[in-house]
């Protein structure tokens, strides 16, 4: 509901996808884009109206707003840094991204002009916005486009994910346009520019040598980094030469500074909003959504919900080594989990249940048999291991130390002990719990991922060519070679059909050989103070660098501060 005339944005459901859309954050186990959290998600009522409230007036510009976020992230260099949904959300204020989503979820260039593929799409085109300059002064165009992709490229963190680029150069025709060469068709691929892949820093940050390329983030984006003091602050100010203006003709931002606070714990970030100490947070926890909505209806707070394609809370294999190298021992966790009991324990309502990683809303979700609660045939996979391997079905559950984390994975470790297995749970600092998937040392984690709006933006968690050492954009490490030829001939068409018929297979590999258990879909809500206005995504510029285009709300609980203000 809305108290007053409600004149901001709403979130939206994003229930039908256009071909381009693609990746949401690249970052979502490069640093966990969503993810890697290993939090648990879920709410009491999804379809809960959002509550917020109408402005007193014109838009009021200047202020500070201090933004409490779940975690604290590794650093601001997108070649070699881990953002999680955090680091995007900061990052997104230094840097503009290349492209973005509508309201409709369909991609649109942001700080590229435009997108163009030849009639295969093994080439394309980027276009660069003229007359905008980084932080530091330097002009952005062609080169500077192209040196961000060519570093991304290069990546032993990140390159999977332009893993299927052969060539990014500038023509000499054209400064301010990227040729991007394919080695295999690529329908999809402005998608990836969406996210971390997509943020172009200044040369003089990708050239610069030990920590100030990860510490001193220069972007072209709406605010310039001032200060930070890790697991204390990150602040920004204004960017007086930003290039974008709102429909009035107004300069963006609205605000004069941005101040973003990790606060890992739950309940200090909430009461953090309460006591005024921060003025907007976010959180993917059900209970507090819950709560967070009790206090919106009373009139306390305002609170809105991501109702777009979100990310997955899932038990995730370490496909690549014991005991989960054997499917009997996957296929048994599949069985032992009471999913029911799960999602009650934690309020997330049915609507929510996972099968795969397909939201139930995405026109590629099929019914492919994923394995449910059968206690009885989990027993029998347990002595089926147990007499093929001679060794114990045991394990250690990864979780990262929030207490609702912790919670979750003890409750799923008792489903498996229930039928016979000897499972630990270990709590890791978010940071190390990434770094740690990524290479390989776990073999079961309670994970959050897979937020994409297009199923072709989460190709490189799931393709085997992704399975590298020493780091593993493919974290499950999972290969196969049906699953791998369906991403491919996915990737490579533009029809709808065809694209369904190959992800209809991914989900039946799934269901089969259980790299993943799935538990629900995630959902975030952002809550704000009453005097914060716009506090989602509020519109994308057109060609001529106007913010009139509705944009997608939020990105798995991510958004663009550039058109918040304070009504103050």
């Amino acid at each position: 509901m809305s108290r007053g005339n409600d004149s901001s944005r709403r979130a939206s459901r994003v229930l039908g996808l256009a071909i381009t859309t693609t990746l949401l954050v690249l970052a979502a186990a490069c640093g966990g884009g969503g993810g890697g959290s290993g939090q648990t998600a879920g709410t009491s009522d999804t379809l809960a109206p959002d509550v917020t409230v109408a402005p007193s007036g014109e838009v009021k510009t200047g202020g500070k707003l201090v933004y409490g976020v779940e975690a604290e992230t590794s650093g601001f260099d997108p070649t070699t840094d881990r953002w999680a949904i955090s680091g995007n959300l900061i990052a997104f204020a230094i840097f503009d991204p290349l492209a973005a989503y509508d309201a409709e979820g369909n991609l649109r260039p942001y700080l590229a002009e435009s997108f163009t593929p030849n009639d295969d799409f093994t080439r394309w085109t980027i276009k660069v916005r003229p007359n905008i300059t980084f932080h530091n002064g330097t002009p952005l165009n062609g080169a500077a486009v192209a040196g961000a992709l060519n570093a991304i490229r290069e990546s032993v963190l990140a390159g999977g994910a332009l893993r299927n680029v052969t060539n990014v150069e500038v023509p000499s025709s054209d400064p301010m346009s990227v040729v991007v060469t394919m080695r295999n068709p690529w329908a999809s691929f402005p998608a990836v520019l969406v996210g971390q892949a997509g943020v172009v820093p200044a040369p003089e940050q990708l050239n610069a040598t030990g920590e100030a390329k990860s510490r001193q983030p220069i972007g072209t984006g709406p605010f310039v980094f001032k200060q930070w003091i890790p697991d204390s602050r990150f602040v920004a100010s204004r960017n007086e030469n930003y290039w974008m203006r709102d429909s009035e003709g107004r300069q963006l931002p609205y605000l004069s500074e941005v101040e973003f606070r990790p606060i890992s714990d739950v309940q200090t970030r909430v009461s953090a909003l309460q006591t005024g100490d921060v003025s907007m947070i976010h959180t993917t926890d059900p209970l507090t959504i819950a709560d967070l909505k009790r206090q919106a209806e009373a009139g306390q707070i305002q609170a809105v919900e991501d109702r777009g394609e979100n990310e997955e809370t899932f038990i995730m294999f370490n496909t690549s080594k014991p005991p989960f190298d054997n499917v009997l021992a996957r296929r048994a966790v599949a069985y032992a989990i009471d999913y029911d009991t799960y999602r009650s324990t934690f309020q997330i309502p049915p609507s929510l249940a996972a099968d795969s990683a397909f939201g139930k809303n995405s026109p590629y979700h099929i019914d492919a048999g994923f394995p449910t609660y059968d206690p009885e045939r989990a027993r029998q996979l347990v002595a089926e291991y147990e007499a093929q391997t001679g060794q114990k079905l045991s394990f250690t559950l990864g979780t990262t130390p929030v207490p609702v984390n912790q919670q979750a994975a003890t409750l799923l470790a008792g489903f498996c002990e229930a039928v016979g297995m000897q499972v630990s749970v270990q709590a890791i600092e978010q940071g190390k719990y990434i770094s740690d998937a990524v290479t390989g040392n776990y073999q079961a984690n309670l994970w959050r991922q897979f937020g994409s709006p297009d199923p072709d933006g989460d190709y490189l968690w799931w393709h085997e060519s992704n399975v590298t050492d020493p780091i593993s954009l493919n974290i499950a490490r999972f290969k196969n070679r049906e699953l791998s030829e369906a991403l491919d001939k996915a990737r490579a068409s533009n029809d709808p059909e065809v694209r369904k018929e190959q992800y209809a297979i991914v989900q039946r590999v799934w269901a089969d050989q259980v790299p993943y258990v799935w538990m629900n879909t995630t959902t975030w809500l952002i809550a704000a103070e009453n005097d914060v206005r716009n506090l989602g995504n509020v519109a994308l510029p057109n060609e001529q660098g106007v913010a009139d285009i509705p944009s997608m709300p939020f990105q798995s609980g991510s958004s663009r501060l550039t058109m918040t203000w304070l009504d103050r």
